[in-house]
């Protein structure tokens, strides 16, 4: 958790979730909490430019209005420690999930899957733009797969899709589901190497792991330069990943080496952090 002095509560409010998903700085400091394993930081007597730095954070002010609209989001829960006048955050689960996209890299990747695939296909006419365009948009966040056409698939498990989709004012009568084994030449190893850019997924990660290797974060760095760069390269990577089971993952696949390194990187910052406050 994170533990920060909190010496005025008045100023104006920020507005830091948008419709299109957290702001810059939430989700550094969400990041922070998630990644970098933090046990507890006091700022009450020590220095905290490394900290407020990082996320962006111009004030005491600037810090608690902003923790306490993250709490208000559910995303951290804070409580007050009214004897030393700190503050304690902690990340929840919806903070984690608005992270993530509802994405656990490790527990994706030690998934069981049951070598099933479901399979998404439709018949929504070309002119039906503003459907078409809802119901990609809707893929991309559940991470299907382009096999061919209007066919797409994933290995997850059938959830509330219709009611998904229906909620999308599409007919979910052009949508159809379907449990399926491949039959016939094509494998499951074919269906993946079809389905989803790994060429262009481990190029982003090798971008991701040659900065964690070249630029490790240290305090005579300006820390958020370090972390919107790191950031940016994490997510160009992290958007198109379906994160598939150790089972379907192609070979060379990068995505954990980057995930290992970062995780890496957060705790060398934290090291950094503390150093700095003794």
């Amino acid at each position: 958790f994170f533990v920060a002095r909190a010496r005025c509560l008045r100023g104006n409010g920020l507005t830091l979730v948008s419709a299109m998903g957290l702001t810059r700085k939430s989700k550094r400091f969400l990041e922070i909490l998630l990644l970098s394993g933090l046990d507890a930081m006091d700022f009450t007597t020590n220095p905290k430019a490394m900290m407020y730095g990082a996320v962006g954070w111009t004030s005491d002010r600037n810090a608690v209005r902003h923790m306490q609209t993250l709490s208000s989001k559910g995303l951290i829960a804070l409580s007050e420690e009214r004897a030393s006048g700190s503050w304690v955050a902690r990340i929840t689960a919806e903070g984690r999930n608005s992270l993530l996209e509802n994405i656990n890299p490790e527990e994706s990747w030690l998934e069981l899957w049951d070598g099933k695939w479901r399979t998404l296909s439709f018949d929504l006419p070309r002119e039906a733009v503003k459907q078409r365009r809802q119901l990609n948009n809707w893929l991309k966040r559940h991470r299907f797969g382009h096999l061919q056409g209007s066919l797409y698939i994933t290995h997850r498990s059938y959830g509330s899709w219709t009611s998904e989709i229906e909620s999308q004012n599409i007919d979910p009568r052009a949508v159809l589901f379907q449990d399926c084994s491949p039959a016939g030449r094509l494998t499951s190893e074919e269906y993946v190497a079809r389905s989803w850019p790994f060429k262009k997924i481990n190029l982003h990660y090798a971008e991701l792991i040659q900065f964690l290797r070249s630029n490790p974060p240290s305090r005579d760095r300006p820390p958020l330069s370090w972390f919107e760069a790191e950031s940016e390269l994490w997510n160009a990577a992290f958007e198109a990943d379906p994160f598939l089971p150790n089972s379907l993952l192609p070979p060379g696949y990068k995505g954990k080496e980057a995930w290992s390194l970062r995780k890496q990187a957060y705790s060398a910052w934290r090291a950094c952090l503390a150093s700095d406050q003794s």
